[in-house]
């Protein structure tokens, strides 16, 4: 289950002055070795060497493709791309691709992944679901003192 902490807007200029906001807590971040012990418990057929082997070079193959400029669609997971930001240049002959793009990762969720990040599925239980983190002190339990 997702977890998420309370924030009081601080903010005196925004809308939401003086109100809680959720914002998501961090989780652990899991490496591909822990991937790859989860997968092998679920009772498949497949090593670890074998999941940590094909794993590997897809993520070497959705890099290349994607730097070729090609969005790559993995069903049920998401879109994987890059994309640009770039600095404005008054002379076009001066523009530098290597000093004036910034390349970032893009990934938008698709299929089932993207239905159940929405809470659009049938699967009972499913969805994804929140509750509030524990290793913080909540406003929650401060309100009105």
């Amino acid at each position: 289950m997702a977890k998420y902490r309370l924030h009081k807007n601080t903010n005196v200029k925004s809308a939401g002055y003086n109100k809680y906001y959720a914002r998501k807590a961090a989780g652990k971040l899991l490496t591909l070795k822990d991937i790859v012990a989860h997968m092998a418990g679920h009772n498949t057929a497949y090593s670890k060497g074998v999941i940590t082997g094909v794993i590997a070079d897809m993520v070497n193959c959705i890099r290349e493709l994607a730097y070729e400029g090609n969005q790559v669609k993995i069903e049920n997971l998401g879109i994987f791309q890059v994309s640009l930001k770039s600095k404005g240049v008054n002379d076009p002959t001066k523009f530098n691709a290597t000093t004036d793009i910034q390349s970032k990762w893009q990934v938008r969720p698709t299929g089932e992944c993207r239905m159940k990040l929405l809470g659009v599925t049938r699967a009972a239980g499913a969805e994804l679901s929140w509750e509030e983190a524990t290793d913080y002190t909540s406003p929650r339990t401060t309100a009105g003192d």
